[in-house]
């Protein structure tokens, strides 16, 4: 089953359709419907392949709205110097209000009713406490808001969920563990994401640390919910091998092979990135040479797996709070991403720059 055919255009309806969740206290209503959308974002790639560009789709990253209001509109020009062509950006909550409960957010719609040719529709990420402390079943709770916003057409991805995270050099440094979450993938909220996205089409990302036991969690919902779009975060990041010892290119090629909805994003480690936390030399096994003196080469047996199953993965930055200014970051991992891709077939390149995000995005194939 495919996603819903347009999206919610009149404020009254999204009223209607999300009932005490009504965003009456600021109704963002989306200006374009679904077609008129992807007519723009089919023109801006097509511009960038006609100047002998490969453009980006970036399928992962976040931006909080204070973030927006101080990067947009300057970071646009960056967005064209480097290549991103449309990026999925999910928000966080908006402040407190005195209300209960998660509390939603549409500045990504105003985002987007601004420059829709250049952001993707993107549901709040699954990062914040009603998400991670497990709660659903009342009105006010996240993923119950998630399957109405959902259902209702309104959203063309869902921002990241955390399941299994570990804490961030930056939460490292400064002693912050509110991220170091272990939300088992076969939970009852997790049966609720995937089974979301098997009813209506819509791509959704997870943060699933490749532990042991979320390895056999992952095998066993993607076999139970086949038509659920799943995005693996940050392929090949692994920051406590003692926990991750399954994680290999073998057991990717198993994955890959006998699951044909699961994807990963690329938003990974620079060759050589330290883990604070822990005393991996480098967090990143993508690439060649011991993990103590990599370098900017993929490793052959990873640069084999992102050839032969390139229709599975997808460019991410991995934004968020608390990091660097947005231009900057975005410049760092464009330059990572390119260093992914490149000696990989040309194919193989855009696919993952652009045509297996598109087929999330809109159901179709890429076609000129």
């Amino acid at each position: 089953m495919r996603r819903i055919a347009a999206f919610v255009v009149v404020t009254l309806l999204c009223l209607g359709a999300l009932g005490v969740q009504a965003e009456d206290f600021s109704p963002v209503a989306l200006k374009f419907d679904r077609p008129e959308l992807e007519s723009r974002w089919r023109a801006r790639l097509q511009g960038f392949l006609d100047a002998g560009v490969i453009p980006l789709i970036d399928m992962e990253t976040s931006l909080q709205q204070d973030q927006v209001e101080t990067y947009i509109p300057d970071a646009l020009p960056v967005m064209d110097k480097l290549g991103f062509a449309l990026i999925a950006a999910d928000g966080y909550q908006r402040a407190k209000d005195g209300s209960k409960g998660y509390r939603w957010s549409t500045y990504i719609r105003a985002l987007v009713i601004d420059y829709p040719d250049r952001f993707v529709p993107t549901a709040n990420g699954g990062t914040n406490p009603n998400w991670l402390k497990e709660k659903g079943g009342e009105p006010t709770d996240f993923i119950d808001q998630m399957e109405q916003h959902v259902r209702a057409g309104i959203y063309a991805n869902m921002g990241e969920f955390d399941f299994r995270h570990y804490m961030s050099n930056h939460q490292c440094k400064q002693g912050k563990t509110d991220r170091d979450s272990d939300i088992a993938l076969t939970s009852e909220n997790g049966h609720r994401v995937f089974r979301l996205s098997a009813k209506t089409g819509v791509p959704f990302v997870i943060h699933l640390e490749p532990e042991d036991q979320s390895l056999d969690d992952l095998a066993t919902m993607l076999k139970q919910y086949p038509g659920a779009n799943v995005i693996v975060a940050h392929f090949g990041q692994i920051r406590h091998p003692e926990k991750e010892t399954r994680f290999t290119p073998e057991t990717v090629r198993q994955l890959l092979g006998t699951y044909p909805n699961l994807y990963y994003d690329l938003a990974t480690a620079e060759p050589n990135r330290r883990y604070r936390c822990s005393d991996v030399a480098a967090d990143g096994v993508i690439w060649d040479g011991p993990l103590n003196d990599q370098r900017d080469t993929l490793s052959p047996a990873y640069k084999v797996i992102l050839s032969e199953f390139s229709s599975r993965f997808v460019a991410a930055t991995d934004y968020g709070g608390g990091r660097e200014p947005w231009p900057r970051f975005l410049s760092e991992k464009a330059e990572n991403l390119r260093r992914i891709m490149q000696g990989l077939p040309d194919e193989a390149q855009h696919n993952i720059g652009y045509r297996n995000a598109w087929k999330l995005l809109t159901g179709k194939p890429w076609a000129p």
